[in-house]
């Protein structure tokens, strides 16, 4: 009996795969937050258009990047207890939004992680100017 092999098809699940693969730590958060807001504006829409399911599956997605993204910090960083009150507090506003089905404590949490992003996206750009700046001069 031939066992059937499931190949990907998808192009894009390739590259998005390789991304990760070959990112450093700092895009790596970038993507994180990059799929965090993916999926609370997801859920937010899922709210919207009364997609319960839909939007619990998304909200619940991006509770548990939160969880991940907790996990990473090192607590030896006097930011990581600032980062910690804010994954705390975006974890309970979208189990709020969750539970009540409620789109309001969503729009805060998406400004928020458009900030946190935005400043880590920076620090990757810096750290690949730094990595140049030390090629060139080799």
């Amino acid at each position: 009996m031939q066992q059937m092999v499931m190949i990907n098809t998808r192009p894009q699940d390739a590259y998005r795969k390789q991304d990760v693969l070959t990112a450093g730590p700092v895009d790596l958060i970038v993507m994180l937050y990059d799929a965090l807001k993916k999926n609370i504006v997801l859920g937010k829409r899922g709210i919207e258009k009364k997609d319960v399911p839909g939007a619990h599956k998304c909200l619940m997605k991006a509770q548990m990047i939160l969880t991940e993204l907790i996990n990473s910090l090192d607590m030896n960083y006097e930011i990581s207890d600032e980062l910690l009150n804010l994954y705390e507090f975006a974890l309970k506003s979208i189990a709020d939004a969750n539970l009540h089905k409620d789109t309001e404590p969503l729009d805060p949490i998406i400004e928020m992680v458009d900030s946190i992003r935005d400043a880590w996206k920076q620090i990757s750009g810096m750290n690949r100017g730094q990595i140049q700046l030390g090629e060139e001069r080799a």
